[in-house]
C-alpha cells in the first residue's frame, strides 16, 4: 500500500480510510512518491459545511488525484429512534436536511403510514403538496444563492434570500418555527391552514415578483 493517488486507479477496498487506501501503482501514472503532499479537505473545512470530505494528492500546485468521501451528517437518527414512538421520531426529521424540514417531515410520515396501511383525508394530502412544494423551492433558493457565492458574485445571493425570507413567513403563521417545523406529521399535518392563509401571497419583490402567482394558486 502507498499513500499515492493517481489518475484511472481505484480506492483499494478496505475497513480503513485514511491517507493510505490506495492500491499499488502500476507502471503507468507513478510519480515521484517524495514529493506528494496528503491533504484532507474537509470535513472540519469551513468550506465545505461540515458535511464533505475530500482526499487530494498534491505534487507542488498540481492535483494528482481526489477522491470524495460523502456521509459526514449523520445525526443517529436511528439510535435515537430505538427509544421514541413514531410520532416522537418526526423532530428528528427536521435536522436530517435543515433547509427542507418540511419535506424531511414528509418523507418520514409516508413511510410509517404505508407501515400502517393509514389513509389520509384528500384536504391533507393538498396542504402536504402545497408546503413541501413551497419548501422545496425555499431549499433551492438557498442552493442557488450560495453557489453565486462560490462563483464570486454577492447580488444573487442577497436576492434568493429575499425570496427565501418570504416562504419562511408563511412557514412561521403556519407553524410557528422557520427552520425545524415538525409541522407534517404522521396521518396528516400538525394544525389547519390559518384563516386566508391559501389566499394571501408574499408581497411582490418589484416587477417580476412571484406574487401574483402565489395568489393565482391560492385561488
Amino acid at each position: 500500500m502507498v499513500d499515492t493517488l493517481i489518475p484511472g486507479l481505484g480506492p483499494a477496498q478496505g475497513p480503513e480510510l485514511g491517507d493510505t487506501i490506495f492500491e499499488e501503482p502500476g507502471e503507468i501514472g507513478v510519480v515521484d512518491e517524495e514529493s506528494l503532499i496528503t491533504l484532507n479537505l474537509g470535513p472540519q473545512h469551513p468550506s465545505t459545511h461540515g458535511v464533505f470530505r475530500l482526499i487530494m494528492q498534491l505534487q507542488g500546485e498540481t492535483v494528482i488525484g481526489a477522491i470524495p468521501v460523502m456521509g459526514y451528517l449523520h445525526r443517529s437518527s436511528e439510535k435515537l429512534g430505538e427509544v421514541r414512538t413514531y410520532v416522537q421520531g418526526t423532530v428528528l426529521t427536521d435536522r436530517m436536511d435543515y433547509l427542507a424540514g418540511m419535506n424531511m417531515n414528509l418523507g418520514f410520515s409516508l413511510a410509517v403510514e404505508k407501515l400502517c396501511g393509514m389513509k389520509l383525508p384528500e384536504k391533507a394530502n393538498v396542504i402536504r403538496v402545497i408546503i413541501a412544494e413551497m419548501n422545496r423551492i425555499a431549499s433551492h433558493l438557498v442552493g442557488m444563492g450560495a453557489y453565486g457565492l462560490d462563483l464570486g458574485t454577492f447580488s444573487p445571493f442577497l436576492y434568493a434570500f429575499r425570496e427565501r425570507e418570504q416562504i419562511l413567513d408563511l412557514f412561521e403563521e403556519l407553524c410557528g418555527a422557520r427552520l425545524t417545523y415538525s409541522y407534517v406529521t404522521i396521518g396528516g399535518v400538525h394544525d389547519d391552514l390559518p384563516p386566508g392563509w391559501a389566499g394571501r401571497s408574499p408581497p411582490s419583490s418589484g416587477p417580476g415578483g412571484w406574487g401574483g402567482c402565489a395568489t393565482s394558486a391560492g385561488r
